[in-house]
């Protein structure tokens, strides 16, 4: 028996010849209803493949039960939204921590932190750049203006790091960066409401 979210599917197992065919099919109805699957349970069990095209190897005769989950692209970019408050919330934390371990002097843990805060915050704004490419998520003036304050006082945080003023560094940290997730924040608001409106509209329809 094959169940997709629960509901009896009209697909059978042995119309495949291996899991990956099943799989596969499911995945093009799935995309049609723009939905993507999240999770697959053979048998009862969570599957997760040991190794690349192990479901190629699962022929029909191994295959009870298979249940597929999914989620729509709305409701999975509405889920990501709520993440990235974490996100913002942990780049705040970093400079912060950064700035007062400036302060006691430990530049070397000091530099890594804002290495590690630079690279979560190109991660969310990749995740940004997706969600007003592929789901037309509003690009606000504010928010643009935002990044590239960000961006302008990161490359003033590298030239003083190469001057080794640490001082400034570190209130740069504390003063211009940590504030600015407040900005984000903010628009972070603004992709909640546009993706809770899109998914409250596919379930009306």
């Amino acid at each position: 028996m094959i169940y997709i979210n629960g509901q009896k599917s009209a697909f059978e197992i042995n119309q495949f010849a291996n899991l990956e065919e099943l799989i596969v099919a499911a995945n093009e109805s799935c995309t049609s209803a723009n939905e993507v699957i999240t999770e697959i349970h053979l048998n009862d069990e969570l599957f997760n493949e040991l190794y690349p095209h192990q479901a190629e190897d699962i022929e029909p005769n191994e295959i009870q039960k298979v249940e597929i989950f999914s989620i729509g692209y709305n409701k999975m970019a509405s889920d990501i939204v709520e993440e990235l408050f974490k996100v913002t919330a942990s780049i705040r934390v970093a400079a912060t921590q950064a700035s007062e371990t400036l302060r006691r002097g430990d530049d070397f843990e000091a530099l890594n932190t804002i290495q590690n805060m630079t690279d979560v915050a190109r991660n969310f704004f990749n995740m940004i750049n997706y969600f007003q490419a592929d789901f037309n998520a509003p690009e606000t003036a504010e928010y643009k203006e935002t990044v590239n304050k960000f961006n302008n006082i990161v490359d003033e945080i590298n030239t003083e790091m190469e001057n080794e003023d640490w001082i400034l560094v570190a209130d740069l940290l504390e003063f211009e960066v940590a504030p600015l997730c407040a900005e984000f924040d903010e628009y972070l608001k603004t992709l909640r409401f546009y993706f809770s409106t899109e998914v409250n509209n596919q379930i009306a329809q």
